[in-house]
């Protein structure tokens, strides 16, 4: 399916937001990621889900330079970030990958709160707290990242300056849909083929006793992309024979974006995989990647893929 494109507005200046001064980063041992022959990425643990990998390209990871913030998709192993993480960390933008739990999605209310923390990091933080940011979300990352938007929702002066900071947005298979299609990803995410019925039967059972402190956050989260705070370009990769993933409910919601004047691209496959288009898909992937970031800030624009 070609990909589809409506109008938009130009990225945002880049401010200084001010903060404390956080505790400082805890450089990992010398495993560094390795890219390519005779380069390699310095890993930084930020937390015990947070980790910033600097680019080894030339007069990257200046502290005014662009970030690159990853949230994967839950259980995601190294190799397979490896390869997201090749798409930005050659072209000299470092990447922060935040990395989702499981229990806050079924926590929401923890979820929030990680959420809190994650904003938190990006305002007041050094060496964060004053670049212009790409958000790369996948699945349950998407669903963090919608937490976040719900926090700048509700404060939007308070984060009206990271809010000017996000010049792009790209989701990657946003899970979308009722709580069935909910549990089938919890279900999938947490649990081997066998038990799989048995996990998304008594996680329908744990939505419906617990409505009230995890059904109207999951409404609050899929509203916000209906309303986002947010007005840069957003690029969104999906196919239509994604269990977790409504085609048609992605569809309306890139309607509802173009009526809001935002500029929107989409790629969609018939036949791909959950979290995995990359893997299924990769010259049309990148390709498609590369077009957006051309039309991104001049300042993620260092290299080429």
């Amino acid at each position: 399916m070609p990909m589809e494109q409506a109008g938009g507005t130009g990225a945002a200046p880049l401010v200084q937001p001010g903060g404390p001064e956080p505790p400082p980063l805890r450089a990992l041992q010398p495993g560094a990621l390795a890219l390519a022959p005779g380069a390699a990425a310095t890993v930084t643990a930020v937390s015990r889900t947070i980790r910033l990998h600097s680019s080894p390209a030339p007069g990257a990871s200046a502290p005014s330079g662009p970030l690159v913030v990853l949230l994967p998709w839950f259980g995601a192993r190294p190799r397979s970030l490896a390869r997201y993480l090749e798409l930005y960390l050659p072209r000299g933008l470092d990447v922060l990958v935040v990395e989702s739990e499981l229990s806050h999605f079924l926590w929401p209310r923890r979820g929030l709160a990680y959420a809190a923390s994650v904003l938190g990091l990006l305002q007041d933080s050094q060496p964060f707290c004053s670049r212009p940011l790409l958000v790369h979300a996948f699945s349950i990352g998407g669903y963090t990242f919608a937490q976040m938007m719900v926090l700048m929702s509700r404060e939007p002066q308070r984060h009206r300056q990271l809010v000017e900071r996000i010049r792009g947005l790209v989701y990657d298979s946003l899970v979308t849909g009722s709580l069935g299609d909910m549990a089938l990803g919890v279900a999938q995410m947490s649990s081997s083929t066998a038990f799989r019925p048995l996990v998304r039967g008594g996680t329908r059972l744990y939505f419906s006793l617990s409505c009230c402190c995890t059904v109207r956050y999951y409404k609050a989260a899929q509203g916000v992309f209906f309303r986002p705070p947010l007005r840069c370009p957003v690029l969104v990769f999906y196919c239509c024979n994604d269990p977790l993933s409504d085609p048609a409910l992605v569809q309306a919601l890139l309607e509802s974006w173009r009526g809001a004047g935002i500029l929107v691209r989409a790629q969609a496959w018939q036949d791909s995989r959950h979290a995995a288009h990359l893997r299924q898909h990769p010259q049309e992937y990148q390709e498609v990647l590369q077009g957006f970031l051309e039309q991104l800030d001049v300042t993620l624009l260092r290299a080429r893929l």
